[in-house]
């Protein structure tokens, strides 16, 4: 069991503990947030796919998505860098790009009987989430509880949203699925 231990550890530091790994985790918990700035009217043709420097990269279906989103490049921004800041991401600007959709999105198409857009509370509360993911959480939940400018209300939904959306992206890589521990 010792040697398990250490095994855990030498992974954790060389794998789960380095910069890329804390930033691809910080990226799929900003990424969830695009539905909420982007609204329902364009939630289901428009995608972030990416953080290049201060710009965020989203794939949209079509030029005129493009451009309908384009007039509210400005609103998203600023919506964005409410969700962002307490994740220490700076977003100032926004790129949108429709010849990149069939990439990002062609994975979902197939698998989309699979993988649905919603889950079950009880299947996302079913999720366990292993020590370096709480670990992590609670950083971030630390970070939000300490922002002046949300109420406590807004605080607790933006931490209960983070923690479900790393639930449910363990749902749909199949870590989390009814029965498993």
């Amino acid at each position: 069991m010792n040697q398990l231990a250490n095994i855990s550890d030498i992974l954790n530091d060389a794998v789960f503990d380095t910069a890329n790994y804390k930033n691809s985790i910080k990226k799929a918990v900003a990424f969830s947030f695009w539905k909420n700035a982007a609204g329902a009217k364009f939630a289901g043709f428009s995608l972030p796919y990416d953080i290049k420097g201060k710009t965020l990269m989203v794939a949209v279906k079509n030029p005129q998505v493009m451009q309908e989103l384009l007039f509210y490049k400005a609103e998203l921004t600023a919506k964005l860098k409410d969700y962002f800041l307490p994740l220490d991401i700076l977003i100032e600007d926004i790129r949108f790009d429709y010849k990149v959709w069939n990439r990002y999105t062609s994975k979902n198409i197939l698998e989309g009987a699979d993988n649905p857009d919603y889950y079950e509370e009880d299947d996302i509360n079913s999720v366990v989430l292993n020590r370096f993911e709480r670990d992590e959480i609670l950083k971030v939940t630390d970070s939000i509880s300490k922002l002046t400018f949300l109420d406590d209300k807004l605080k607790e939904k933006y931490e209960k949203n983070i923690i479900n959306s790393l639930k449910v992206k363990k749902l749909r890589n199949g870590e989390g699925a009814k029965g498993s521990v």
